[in-house]
């Protein structure tokens, strides 16, 4: 593990800038993830990864600031929130690979990192402040394949990106990182690789609805894809 925190902190001086972030820290929208984010095995097809949150503050009552709206353009229903976009990268370990190649040839623990991603897109959402949440799937078969299906399915780390009109909720625990201590940085590093190394398992990650509009219930309408 030590060579795993010793290359993640040499990228992270080369992470990216913030996203656009507004507004304090859970001052709209928190997680509601206490000790981990919510994964279980469904059947021999699929596996499933929840994203909880809660609303807590609307951007535009609190863009108006008391104010009554006097256009059409300000006028909105309080009642419910639109666009808003939930995206997940996250990462396991291929450890049938690790376990069979060891250490040979110099190899590290973060090459057997593989990262995948997905995200949701709602129409509208009802604005209330109860758990609301964003239900994606990932094949039992690969977790299978790839040696880290087990009793409890535990990523490397994940990040969770909760936006409103293209705008990033800032939120204190959205990126995790299974490493005892790890710093700012070092968060911002795994962060880094889990965004640009996600697009080499493109589609593997699914949002739940496309499997089953089931996965709705309780939610909103959704955008398609482009």
């Amino acid at each position: 593990m030590k060579n795993t925190l010793t290359i993640i902190v040499f990228l992270a001086m080369f992470a990216f800038p913030g996203l656009g972030l507004f507004g304090e820290e859970d001052e709209f929208l928190e997680l509601d993830i206490t000790t981990k984010l919510p994964i279980k095995k469904l059947n021999d097809s699929w596996i499933q990864i929840t994203v909880p949150f809660k609303f807590l503050k609307h951007p535009r009552l609190d863009a108006l600031n008391g104010s009554r709206p006097t256009t059409i353009s300000q006028a909105f229903n309080p009642k419910f929130i639109n666009d808003i976009k939930v995206k997940l990268w996250i990462c396991f370990p291929n450890k049938y690979k690790q376990n069979l190649l060891g250490s040979n040839a110099g190899l590290k623990e973060t090459d057997f990192y593989q990262y995948y991603s997905a995200e949701v897109e709602y129409r509208t959402l009802e604005f209330e402040r109860t758990t609301k949440n964003a239900n994606f799937l990932f094949p039992t078969p690969i977790a299978e394949r790839d040696g880290f299906l087990e009793a409890t399915v535990k990523p490397v780390g994940y990040v969770i990106e909760i936006s409103y009109k293209g705008s990033n909720f800032d939120i204190s625990n959205s990126v995790y990182f299974n490493y005892r201590g790890a710093t700012p940085q070092v968060l911002e590093s795994f962060r880094t690789q889990a965004v640009s190394k996600s697009s080499e398992n493109k589609g593997v990650l699914l949002p739940a609805h496309e499997i089953s509009m089931n996965y709705l219930d309780g939610m909103g309408p959704v955008k398609g894809r482009d």
